[in-house]
């Protein structure tokens, strides 16, 4: 006979759940020790498919397809700091054709490289502007027309 005590869970301590882990596949929420977290579809234990994705040290998030844990296809990025983006992504930067909105308001719809405004695009301006031209490394640069808020046309 046990003496008295013995083998029960008050004498061992606070009971201690195992460390919980990402599903091997299907749906489940994986939170960070920084605060962000992740939650959506996972393949094989990664952090792949349809997701949501918060980051804490920036309170950024993103919704859309990710390939082993970075944002990776199509998706929206919703900036804390204000504005959003929505369009193509490669290992988590704008990359192909996209939609951003800047914390100002102003609007540019057109190509993204290296997660720059870089290619054929139009910009709405927060004056009133509007530039439809080409972009090279977030700069206009090329071809293109300025139409400016007082009726002014400018070829370049």
């Amino acid at each position: 006979m046990a003496a008295a005590g013995e083998g029960t869970p008050s004498s061992r301590g606070p009971r201690r759940d195992p460390p919980r882990r990402p599903p091997r596949n299907g749906h489940g929420k994986l939170l960070f020790k920084d605060g962000s977290y992740y939650e959506g579809a996972f393949v094989d234990g990664e952090i792949t498919g349809e997701g949501r994705r918060h980051w804490a040290w920036s309170g950024d998030t993103f919704s859309g397809q990710f390939v082993l844990g970075e944002p990776q296809g199509y998706g929206v990025m919703e900036y804390k700091a204000g504005g959003c983006y929505e369009g193509e992504v490669s290992h988590g930067m704008r990359e192909g054709h996209g939609f951003l909105v800047d914390r100002d308001g102003q609007v540019y719809q057109g190509s993204f490289h290296d997660n720059k405004r870089h290619g054929p695009g139009q910009m709405l301006f927060q004056n009133g502007d509007k530039y439809d031209g080409d972009w090279v490394r977030d700069r206009r640069q090329g071809h293109g027309v300025l139409r400016c808020a007082d009726g002014s046309t400018y070829k370049l």
